[in-house]
């Protein structure tokens, strides 16, 4: 029997958050205090340049602080200084969303369609279609289709959570409705402040990210919610009301003073582990985990027990256990972009396509978009998953 437990706890002037199953961290998210910005927060913005070659412009949605925003012809922004005649200018103020945060030396992404999600939908000033998420079951589609209400002009997308609402609730339709309507409005209020509001205004700061972690959950994804502060059992609390009234029975606050939930979960131990390259595997052997400026290298070892290192099923059982190891190491530590992973080499063909098959059955189980590409010549295996936020070790350094 599973005990998926998440924990949320105080740390380093943030909010770590971690997903344990059966004893062993399976996720974990670091959300720090008073950030600059975060992805799905809503600005007004002062166009600083056009750069037409790459149709793009660069933007201030805070004081000296830069965003990058493509443009599309298709995408209508909400302007406040004129109105919009199928050009953006510099000196142009606007509405943004922020897609993806700066990382690095790249300045976060902007887009000027504006979207705000709930537990079950999604509503956007993008276009007016009315949808159902293709992972939903056919079976369902067309119950769900009828629960979205025509009269508006704004978009909205009916999330994958809705097919295990439907499974499980009879009064569906109704929660459904509720949470269109209270997306709606709020969209057309933003919408509506924003045009009487001054550049760099924030007009929308969305939750953060250990709350909507909790929100896009199944309601058997966790058996228990923990945390040992008041203040944050409060948050979860009053956000589980709102977005997901069936998960409130899970939320418990951890009280034992003389028994530390940090010391409980040796949270600081764990943690340390992500921060460092090197990363023992059961049997023996190890990876090296290293960043580059142009993507992430992961080096598998045979380590500490080199005697069978000519056979060739003891290399495919190390690189299997590899292969789960790295997804899972993506995963905790947030890596994304390009990775290279340099696994040890294997005579057989049949056995690199099975190696490759194995990533790919555990890189579809990643909330992240992540594509096992191919292994090059020179026995390499690329792997991109998409770049939303930082890595761990940047969010708590």
């Amino acid at each position: 029997m599973s005990d998926n437990r998440l924990v949320l706890t105080n740390y380093k002037h943030g909010v770590l958050s971690f997903l344990m199953q059966n004893n062993r961290m399976e996720s974990v998210s670091f959300c720090k205090e008073h950030k600059e910005g975060d992805i799905g927060n809503i600005y007004v913005a002062k166009v600083i340049n056009i750069v037409p070659n790459i149709n793009a412009a660069f933007i201030y949605y805070q004081p000296n602080m830069r965003g990058y925003l493509p443009i599309n012809p298709h995408y209508t922004p909400i302007m406040l200084n004129r109105t919009y005649d199928g050009r953006i200018l510099a000196g142009d103020e606007i509405i943004v969303q922020m897609e993806k945060e700066a990382i690095r030396t790249k300045d976060a992404v902007f887009t000027v369609n504006l979207s705000l999600s709930g537990k079950y939908c999604v509503v956007t000033n993008a276009n007016s279609k009315k949808s159902v998420s293709n992972k939903v079951s056919k079976n369902y589609k067309n119950a769900l289709q009828q629960t979205i209400p025509a009269d508006t002009e704004l978009g909205i997308i009916v999330r994958t959570n809705a097919q295990q609402l439907i499974e499980t609730t009879p009064e569906y339709a109704e929660i459904l409705q509720k949470e269109y309507q209270m997306l709606i409005d709020q969209m057309y209020r933003l919408i509506h402040d924003g045009t009487h509001r001054t550049c760099y205004s924030l007009l929308y700061k969305a939750p953060d990210a250990y709350l909507t972690d909790i929100r896009d959950a199944y309601f058997d994804e966790y058996d228990s919610i923990i945390t040992d502060d008041r203040q944050l059992y409060d948050q979860l609390s009053d956000f589980l009301q709102i977005y997901s009234p069936k998960m409130l029975s899970m939320l418990s606050l951890y009280k034992d003073e003389s028994y530390p939930l940090r010391k409980l979960y040796s949270i600081d131990t764990k943690i340390q582990e992500l921060l460092v390259p090197r990363v023992w595997l059961k049997s023996g052997a190890y990876l090296v985990i290293e960043q580059t400026e142009a993507m992430y290298v992961i080096d598998v070892n045979s380590g500490k027990n080199n005697t069978n290192k000519n056979n060739d099923e003891y290399i495919w059982q190390i690189n299997a256990e590899a292969a789960r190891e790295i997804i899972r190491q993506s995963t905790l530590r947030n890596l994304s972009g390009i990775i290279m992973v340099d696994f040890i080499n294997m005579e057989s063909q049949e056995r690199n396509e099975r190696l490759l098959d194995e990533l790919r059955h555990l890189a579809h189980n990643d909330r992240i978009l992540t594509t096992i590409v191919d292994m090059t010549p020179l026995g390499l295996v690329e792997i991109t998953r998409k770049k939303t936020k930082k890595a761990l070790k940047e969010q708590i350094n």
